[in-house]
């Protein structure tokens, strides 16, 4: 069925429309669709009244009281959660379906979770009666936030540090970031070494460092001598400090005595799958062997924490295959495992390709057993996000071993902490209280990077500034 969002609220008409896309492919968002009616009403500041219609289904209309005590900003909130929470009443009902995250579209579960917390609310019921969420992934949410105590709001006058170097040995078909492939003869390897190190020392924040994350891309696709310069200009002193090594095969013995010189504490070596035509299918240039290899020589060569990725729903995957991958994981003992659910992204190979992820059950299967099988191997989830064009509407989940949490992660996703960002594409972050945060975003293109970083510094020098 095709439908077509018709609203009074035209500030809502995105959060509406996301709501029909989360249900994709029981119905779809079109404009010559049938019009589904979602308007929401303020009566003399005393009540909300929604009234959700399309023809030929019954009406919802519900009517809500509105607290004197609210603001104009507890007020726009309230009326978009009363409105879209019973619009995804209308839908489900339509289609006879219901999402493990319920209502939620366009905003961070736990951040949501810490909203109705500073609200006085109890966050667990609200979310399983209020915005239909599963008694399962409320679960999983009151699991994170138990995790993040201890990190959560802690040393927020310290800033966090993020490193993009946009370089891969070849492209993922599921990755729509902007990177380079390699050119072994010819590339601008050594110009954006030099940028970028420019890049990281154009503004003094006067300010300690809580965490750095050098990503990408893959930073250690860099050669030894490169990936020195770029980390040494960054200049760790301890803090927690993540190098993304995404690419098992670009892992040598050098590289790794290049990072711990440079005082990095915690590598990712992401095998994404541990089956070798699921490697090939999805363009990576490596074995399973790799993983192995890579994995052993981190091991062997300093005391690092270790990150492994893997991704639900890949092409040819059975629910085994992904089962063989997490227990082989969990075997190797790293101090985090994270389990992405496939989105498909414009611009990836997947997407020119129109692969179909689609399967809702098996998808909730593998999400589901690689959780219960984490926690009982003494792993919990510690963060989580979500993002569209996925199976189920699933998430992507960080599980540490407690006390390896990544502060980074934390930060970033909870949006706790300045971020000072280098590099193309890269975005500084600064939190200026009352939710209001401001962004400066670095030319996304590397060519474009390397013509306009003098333009960046200055830029990035005034945002600091402000």
């Amino acid at each position: 069925m095709n439908l077509k969002v018709v609203t009074n609220s035209e500030n809502f008409r995105n959060e509406l429309e996301d709501v029909v896309r989360a249900f994709e492919p029981y119905v779809s968002l079109r404009d010559e669709g049938d019009a589904l009616v979602a308007n929401v009403y303020v009566c003399e500041k005393k009540s909300i009244e929604t009234e959700i219609k399309m023809k030929d289904f019954p009406t919802i209309s519900r009517k809500y009281k509105v607290d004197p005590n609210w603001n104009a900003l507890l007020l726009k909130r309230n009326l978009k959660r009363y409105l879209k929470r019973d619009f995804y009443d209308f839908v489900s009902n339509l289609t006879k379906k219901n999402l493990a995250y319920g209502s939620l579209t366009g905003i961070r579960p736990t951040k949501l979770y810490y909203e109705l917390l500073s609200e006085g609310k109890d966050a667990h019921k609200e979310l399983t009666e209020y915005f239909r969420v599963s008694e399962g992934k409320a679960k999983l949410l009151d699991d994170i936030i138990q995790a993040q105590k201890g990190i959560y709001l802690e040393e927020t006058g310290k800033t966090d540090f993020f490193v993009n170097v946009p370089f891969c040995p070849s492209r993922c078909h599921y990755c729509s970031f902007i990177s380079e492939v390699i050119n072994p003869k010819n590339n601008r390897l050594p110009a954006y070494a030099d940028a970028l190190c420019r890049d990281i020392a154009a503004v003094s924040l006067n300010k300690e460092r809580r965490a750095i994350y050098v990503g990408g891309g893959t930073p250690t696709s860099l050669p030894p001598e490169l990936l020195s310069k770029v980390l040494r200009a960054i200049g760790a002193q301890g803090e927690e400090f993540t190098v993304e090594a995404g690419r098992p095969e670009t892992l040598t013995e050098e590289k790794i005595a290049v990072m711990k010189e440079c005082n990095v504490t915690r590598i990712s070596v992401n095998p994404q799958s541990f089956k070798q035509e699921t490697l090939d299918l999805i363009g990576r240039r490596h074995t399973v062997k790799d993983i192995f290899r890579a994995y052993d020589l981190v091991r062997k060569c300093g005391n690092f924490d270790v990150n492994m990725d893997f991704i639900t729903m890949l092409p040819e995957e059975t629910f085994e295959d992904f089962k063989h991958s997490v227990d082989t994981a969990i075997a190797l003992g790293p101090e985090n495992i994270t389990v992405h659910s496939l989105s498909i992204k414009r611009g990836s190979v997947f997407a020119e390709n129109n692969y179909d992820n689609f399967s809702d059950k098996l998808s909730l299967e593998m999400s589901d057993y690689a959780f219960n099988v984490l926690e009982k191997a003494g792993y919990r989830p510690y963060y989580m996000y979500r993002q569209k064009n996925t199976s189920g509407r699933l998430e992507n989940i960080g599980y540490a071993l407690p006390g390896k949490e990544c502060k980074y992660n934390i930060d970033i996703m909870e949006e706790t902490h300045d971020i000072y960002a280098s590099g193309a594409g890269a975005i500084s972050k600064r939190l200026f209280g009352d939710g209001l945060i401001k962004r400066f975003a670095e030319v996304k293109d590397i060519k474009g990077y390397l013509e306009r970083i003098d333009e960046m510094i200055e830029k990035k020098i005034a945002f600091f500034a402000e």
